[in-house]
């Protein structure tokens, strides 16, 4: 069953690269997406994470609107990522080492706050193009998929992202993002966690430096051990 979604999912893809969807149809499924994300408030999910060669990993996702999102990963990968309306911000645990990233990014289409959408590339307001949809069904039920270019705080285009949403009831199935090298990173929601809960404390999208002497780093639902911090070991 996986082999065969795989299968459509690669077709879908390679379609909506290749051709248009009917204008009528694309102004139809951008309004339901439009208002679905603009529902958001905050949202949690565990996602299979499917690297360009197909390697898979579990992951678990808090995002809030605006700008804020928290990565972990599940078993022994120590990646931790970080975003908030100042940052985003790649720390590899273990090596307590941070990389510091544009917070400018395809993936600004689930945190940002007030998304306007247009067909319409000069659409100076949107700031997300809809290029195409592709409505198809998987094992019985109506899927769209949305290829998307979102606007930086500049209003230049970023590499396209892939949005697959379910309609029955709508929600967001998983996506694709592309590199400058148009290599795909793949994401499948398997199970979501929270829909607009109550306001998550602030500390969930930061990296105190008190949690980085600890090495008591991790949020998620993963069971992580505390990272062991050797004397010395920071400056």
């Amino acid at each position: 069953m996986m082999q065969k979604y795989k299968m459509i999912y690669v077709v879908l893809i390679f379609l909506m690269y290749s051709s248009s969807s009917r204008p009528e149809d694309t102004v139809h499924n951008t309004k339901i997406l439009e208002d679905y994300l603009n529902t958001i408030e905050n949202i949690s999910f565990i996602f299979e994470q499917y690297s360009p060669n197909q390697e898979k990993v579990l992951g678990w996702m808090q995002i809030e609107k605006p700008n804020k999102l928290r990565i972990e990963y599940k078993g022994n990968n120590d990646l931790i990522i970080i975003s908030n309306d100042y940052y985003l911000i790649l720390y590899k645990a273990h090596d307590d080492i941070i990389t510091s990233l544009s917070n400018d990014g395809p993936w600004n289409i689930l945190t940002k706050d007030d998304l306007k959408f247009s067909s319409n590339e000069n659409n100076s307001v949107a700031n997300g193009i809809i290029d195409s949809t592709r409505e198809v069904q998987i094992n019985g039920a109506n899927h769209i998929f949305y290829k998307i270019l979102m606007r930086d705080k500049n209003k230049k285009l970023l590499p396209p992202i892939i949005l697959h949403t379910s309609t029955k009831p709508f929600t967001i199935k998983g996506w694709t993002i592309f590199d400058n090298k148009n290599q795909g990173t793949q994401i499948k929601i398997i199970e979501e966690l929270s829909f607009n809960n109550e306001k998550i404390k602030e500390n969930m999208f930061t990296l105190s430096e008190k949690n980085r002497q600890e090495g008591t780093l991790w949020k998620g639902p993963f069971k992580k051990k505390q990272v062991a911090r050797r004397k010395k070991h920071r400056n």
